[in-house]
């Protein structure tokens, strides 16, 4: 038995996320139908993070064990090879049978993309903000990106109804870079809540945009419903993960 750590990217419109799901098409469905057409045995695959669907991946980082006697180099053909279009593996490295890719990350970084521009061709990949975002607008979006950094309760960015141990996480880095048509929203944390990035991607707009709002109040309220909408997934990217 060997480990793998496989770095990927997908194109999340055509899959129902990363999770494998019962008659569903996932990306981690996906890369047990190529891996068990090259393994000997049984193969596990653990993902560093559970995109949803419609959510991309330019980086997202799998650990995967099997019996094989293949070098990571021709693994890496082989799977390029049994994948479909929409998921590439960009890297093959053989890692210690300790490594799973969930559990060993440090920080996740995420990109939700906005074009202030109505776009025939690129409106399912970014989020249209057809009204633009003046120099005004990006000024109020650093301000209360600035409030998200250091640790935080984020129930008020959390899913309605989810449930896990805490709410607590720490934000390493949040700030805006623009391309324009371009604007990014690039934040860097130890981890994300469910629909936590598309959540505070809502709310750093509504501030953009001339709308009232205080993510410091937010954070101490944990006040989902005042929080802003939780924008459409296919603006948003996993980057990049770190271990």
């Amino acid at each position: 038995m060997r480990n793998f750590k496989l770095t990927i990217e997908y194109d999340g419109s055509g899959f129902s996320g990363w999770q494998v799901q019962p008659g569903r098409r996932t990306v981690q469905g996906k890369l047990y139908r190529a891996l068990g057409e090259i393994a000997a045995g049984d193969v596990k695959i653990v993902g560093a993070g559970r995109t949803d669907t419609g959510v991309h991946a330019a980086g997202q980082v799998a650990s995967a064990a099997l019996e094989t006697d293949m070098s990571t180099g021709v693994m890496m053909k082989a799977l390029r090879s049994k994948l479909p279009p929409d998921v590439v593996v960009r890297s093959v490295e053989e890692v210690p049978l300790s490594f799973n890719a969930r559990y060993d990350a440090r920080s996740r970084r995420y990109h939700y993309i906005f074009i202030d521009r109505p776009s025939a061709l690129w409106r399912n990949y970014y989020h249209e903000v057809p009204k633009g975002l003046d120099a005004d607008g990006i000024d109020a979006m650093r301000e209360q990106l600035w409030t998200l950094r250091g640790e935080h309760d984020f129930a008020a960015f959390a899913a309605s109804g989810s449930s896990v141990k805490t709410t607590i996480c720490i934000i390493l880095r949040a700030e805006i870079i623009e391309n324009r048509p371009l604007v990014t929203l690039s934040i860097t944390a130890d981890r994300f809540l469910y629909n936590m990035m598309r959540s505070i991607a809502g709310t750093v707009l509504r501030a953009g945009t001339g709308g009232n709002v205080s993510i410091a109040d937010l954070l101490a309220s944990g006040d989902r419903s005042a929080a802003g909408p939780t924008l459409s997934p296919g603006a948003l990217y996993l980057m990049e993960i770190k271990y």
